[in-house]
């Protein structure tokens, strides 16, 4: 490899004029985030009107979400009745006994688990349970949270066919600050279930004969939770599963700039896309999803919001569907509205706001005082790179070659990346590799991109040094960006090892370069 010279660079100009040429003018919005803000307070007033002469009992969970992501503490004297009683204290009670918490339904834990991040509480300990680690107990060895928490004669998980009961396991401890145990085969069996036509649908669908697969039409809710889980197990919108799913849901999205489910114009289905496209970091009222007339997901959302500040699920009586105030559509209203207003998803803001208490402890030799703490944690929340199994991260060790190149791979998602690859692959060529090898998918694709040279002398586990990490890293930047921005990177360049930590902070500076190129296009 050659020798990589270290240099700050930045954006060319050129760059620059060339990102801003492509940008096309469409309609703004014809709702203001300062308007979203007044629409959430009159459904936060119907919440404490409305609730008031119960305790405010019946406010966890999903409610909770919106209501704390717009500030409300619903533990304080305004939503506390005069016997003490509020929404927190009743359903810890609920929980103590197992109300509203039924083993054979996973989503029982899963919306649970949301609701006590939502205000604040510790999910580890509530109403005596710790529901983090019985979460993390039913995901099964193929990667899948199961249906069911407990089967009735086994006392063990079991299901493997609901797919939405998958994709909340995955919320629920993202929520918590949690690190999402066995990540890959998780991400590998959800993108496993996609459909011939991008999206998902609520369970796993089995064909006897394959051409029946053209025939499934996917979820409009389904979907945008299929892209909620894949950006919460670190796919960005460039990942080809990704984009399939975005494609589908656009190609989906009504003139009002809402959308239909199961033939319905409705509220939830504009809330399940706005949660789906923050997580991946898109404005749902953007340019990209905002009609000619101004509509999108967020003013197709306040179509449905009533006088009185709920939200209907239907606007008009066909087929004797009355109007009227409906308790899913009003919950999902409001923390859509949270989401729209702060363009940033109310699981982000639950799990950032988790991740800070999680984050220190993660491992026994990593504490914020750790040089490069910040990009060890990074790299290890985006699962580019993992701890080992005695709860160590080892920061100061060398890094091995393998270990280096599937991180480099994971950073830049590029094992769900479609690449115009030049280069043919020969087995003859691995030299002592094999299929069955960990790594084996991450130096296949630097191989198909022409990054490494490899013989029957590879040794994948021996140390690799900073100068060769670097060369690397450089070329593959220019490689699939097409040398639109070089990275910026702190780390040195040195013929000494490269060490975990030091891997971590170039990954991070690759990131954040990227970063860059994004919010300059």
């Amino acid at each position: 490899m050659k020798r990589f010279q270290n240099k700050i660079t930045t954006l060319t100009l050129a760059s620059i004029l060339l990102f801003s040429n492509s940008v096309s003018f469409a309609t703004a919005s014809s709702v203001t985030r300062e308007e979203v803000y007044n629409h959430a307070q009159e459904t936060i007033a119907y919440y404490h009107e409305s609730y008031a002469n119960e305790g405010y009992n019946g406010l966890m969970d999903w409610p909770a979400v919106g209501l704390s992501a717009f500030g409300e503490n619903l533990t304080s004297d305004k939503w506390t009745d005069e016997a003490g009683n509020n929404a927190v204290t009743c359903r810890e009670k609920e929980v103590k006994n197992g109300i509203k918490l039924s083993t054979v339904k996973n989503t029982d834990f899963q919306r649970t688990i949301i609701g006590i991040t939502a205000v604040g509480k510790d999910p580890k300990n509530f109403g005596g349970k710790n529901l983090i680690e019985i979460e993390k107990a039913t995901m099964l060895p193929n990667g899948h949270f199961a249906d069911s928490v407990e089967d009735t004669h086994t006392k063990r998980p079991i299901g493997s066919v609901l797919i939405n009961a998958h994709c909340f396991g995955v919320i629920s401890l993202y929520t918590a600050g949690e690190l999402i145990p066995n990540r890959d085969k998780c991400l590998e069996w959800l993108v496993d279930k996609q459909q011939m036509d991008g999206g998902f649908t609520w369970d796993v669908k089995t064909f006897y004969d394959p051409a029946d697969a053209e025939l499934v039409e996917s979820g409009i809710d389904m979907t945008a939770a299929g892209i909620m889980t894949m950006a919460i197990l670190g796919l960005d919108k460039e990942a080809d599963p990704v984009k399939k799913a975005l494609a589908l849901l656009k190609s989906k999205q009504n003139e009002d700039g809402g959308f239909s489910s199961w033939g319905a114009d409705n509220p939830e289905s504009c809330v399940w896309v706005i949660q789906g496209l923050t997580l991946l970091g898109i404005d749902p009222m953007g340019q990209e999803w905002t009609t000619k007339n101004g509509s999108n997901p967020v003013t197709s959302l306040l179509r449905f919001q009533l006088e009185n500040g709920s939200f209907t699920h239907v606007l008009n009586e066909k087929d004797n569907l009355p109007i009227y105030d409906n308790g899913m559509s009003t919950e999902q209203g409001l923390y859509g509205l949270a989401a729209a207003y702060y363009n940033k998803s109310v699981y982000n803001i639950q799990h950032d706001k988790y991740k800070n208490m999680v984050a220190p402890k993660l491992y026994k030799d990593v504490i914020p005082s750790t040089p490069h703490y910040e990009a060890i944690i990074d790299a290890v929340y985006r699962y580019d790179m993992k701890g080992y199994n005695d709860n160590t991260f080892k920061p100061n060790n060398d890094i091995v070659a393998i270990k280096f190149y599937d991180a480099l791979v994971k950073g830049l998602n590029l094992e769900y990346k479609t690449l115009d690859s030049s280069v043919e692959t020969d087995a003859t060529y691995y030299g002592n590799l094999s299929e069955s090898q960990w790594g084996w998918t991450s130096i296949k694709t630097l191989l198909e991109l022409g990054l490494l040279d490899l013989n029957e002398a590879f040794d994948a586990n021996r140390s690799i040094s900073t100068n060769e990490a670097l060369s690397i890293a450089k070329m593959l930047f220019d490689r699939v960006y097409g040398e639109k921005a070089t990275f910026q990177t702190i780390i040195e360049a040195n013929d000494m090892p490269l060490s975990n930590s030091g891997c971590a902070q170039l990954l991070f500076d690759m990131q954040s370069s990227l970063k860059l190129v994004n919010e300059v296009q």
